[in-house]
């Protein structure tokens, strides 16, 4: 009788084993086809792929995965559209089957005239509640995108009104073939008249001299760009900074760059890493975010050093159809050997916002801010071809 009872659950276990071998099957990605690209590489392409040509998965990832894949190509903006599918092939074996993975892209235009109006205040509703028009900057150049086809941009911009200057940036040159090494560089030369100079009762103070400019600075930046994976980048910049200032700067406030010369040489470097799984990087609904950022920076001739670390995380959900909920935490600290105003600027200054705190800032060495949004697509995505029957 035992001997019987064995066989049997023996063989229910054989046959839930094979059962589960035909259910969870594996697919071979045989070939990848790519069309519509007249201007970009297929190694371009390739590389935002999570998948290579002879992967073999389970036949149920293949389409989660074709539809990072999608999301990836997307977050290049190389494209405006990107379609993602497989077809079964004849060659299949008896151990998985195989498919060909077909990728169709429709190329945005890559040559951008750039024309900018930038208002010179914290955030829209501070520059609102001033009404100050002197604070706008215009710039205009030109942007070029996907140069070689091989996802290259340069970038060359001039700047006239609160802001004067140029700047000239080409970035993602790739340093092997598998394109996980990149480098990129950028100088600009900028000159301002008006400066936020302290801040008093938690709102920003300037001062203005329509003759002379208060603060002229010349930056120039390297960078590499170590990217082994499609979500995960590693970032080291080094930059060199000199800036001259005005005398009525520091005898309005003279802590105000942490050093006591008119002219200052400051040395800068930078270490960053993300891990990006948001399903579009310019507005993101689904996904999440993580980074991090080690800054050391030193000036007056290695008489004042600046440190400091930030964290950044993010969250993004559709909690009910066309209704979205993100969560974002930004958190900083800093260390520095002498009071220096322009590194005390904390909230209210750049990305560190607090909704329903536009009008005011906070100065300090360190920081966390939490902001919660609840958003609701007006108008969901739709596509429309023009001349088509």
């Amino acid at each position: 009788m035992k001997v019987m009872i064995t066989r049997i659950i023996a063989c229910i276990s054989l046959a839930l084993s094979m059962c589960g071998n035909l259910l969870a099957s594996d697919i071979c990605i045989a070939d990848i086809r790519i069309s519509g690209n007249k201007i970009t590489k297929d190694f371009t392409i390739l590389r935002e792929l999570p998948f290579r040509k002879g992967d073999i998965m389970p036949e149920d990832q293949l389409v989660p995965q074709l539809t990072v894949a999608t999301e990836h190509l997307n977050n290049t903006s190389l494209f405006n559209y990107v379609y993602i599918d497989y077809i079964p092939d004849t060659l299949n074996r008896a151990d998985y089957i195989s498919c060909i993975v077909t990728i169709r892209v429709e190329e945005r235009w890559y040559y951008w005239p750039q024309v900018s109006i930038k208002l010179e205040d914290r955030n829209l509703s501070s520059w609102l509640h001033e009404k100050d028009f002197s604070r706008i900057t215009i710039g205009w150049g030109l942007r070029v995108y996907n140069v070689f086809g091989m996802n290259h941009k340069i970038t060359a911009s001039h700047y006239f009104g609160f802001e004067k200057g140029l700047r000239l940036a080409y970035s993602n040159i790739a340093l092997d073939k598998k394109r996980t090494k990149m480098l990129g560089f950028s100088v600009s030369a900028l000159y301002n008249k008006t400066i936020n100079i302290r801040s008093e009762d938690n709102k920003v103070v300037y001062i203005k001299n329509p003759d002379r400019f208060l603060d002229r600075t010349f930056e120039s930046v390297v960078n590499y760009t170590y990217r082994p994976g499609i979500r995960n980048t590693h970032s080291v910049d080094a930059g060199y900074k000199r800036v001259d200032l005005n005398d009525t700067v520091l005898k309005i406030n003279k802590d105000y760059r942490g050093t006591d010369h008119l002219t200052d040489h400051t040395f800068m470097l930078s270490y960053k890493y993300s891990y990006e799984h948001r399903d579009y990087i310019t507005y993101p609904t689904k996904g999440y975010y993580v980074g991090t950022e080690i800054t050391g920076m030193t000036a007056d001739k290695m008489c004042f050093f600046y440190g400091e670390l930030n964290l950044r995380l993010q969250y993004y959900e559709e909690f009910f159809p066309r209704w979205f909920w993100s969560s974002r935490l930004n958190t900083g600290a800093t260390f520095k050997n002498k009071h220096a105003y322009i590194y005390d600027r904390h909230v209210g200054y750049e990305e560190k916002n607090i909704t329903g705190y536009d009008y005011y800032v906070i100065d300090g060495q360190h920081h966390a801010i939490l902001n919660n949004d609840i958003r609701f697509l007006v108008m969901p995505k739709k596509i429309f071809r023009l001349g088509s029957s």
